[in-house]
């Protein structure tokens, strides 16, 4: 994974993590796959550079995560909460530009439709 971190925030639902990019396909690739759990308030964004769909799976990750997809405006798509480890596939089939993964419970106020903006 990159270095380079990003705050991704929404204040109408108190939501707030600090993300590490991953932008490099063999970051993308790996994503959480055998990392330690994560910690509070901090995520990785899977960021693309342009909207398609994006499936993810949970091989090799150990712990439960909630994952949302967001569109070009940073407008959430979909969020899928608390996925289980090894679940070998997660396919919203909206396009997007980026995968938000965050600790299990930490996304539970927002919604479809919420804008997250970001701050470096």
């Amino acid at each position: 994974m990159h270095k380079f971190q990003m705050i991704l925030r929404n204040k109408k639902r108190n939501f707030k993590t600090k993300s590490r990019i991953c932008y490099t396909p063999q970051s993308q690739a790996k994503g959480l796959m055998f990392s330690k759990k994560l910690e509070q308030n901090k995520s990785i964004l899977i960021k693309f550079s342009k909207e398609k769909n994006i499936p993810i799976h949970m091989f090799f990750v150990f712990f439960p995560i909630d994952a949302v997809w967001i569109n070009k405006d940073y407008k959430i798509v979909h969020i899928e909460r608390n996925i289980k480890p090894f679940r070998p596939l997660i396919n919203p089939n909206k396009p997007s530009i980026a995968v938000l993964e965050t600790q299990k419970n930490a996304t539970k106020n927002l919604k479809i439709g919420d804008k997250l903006t970001n701050n470096l």
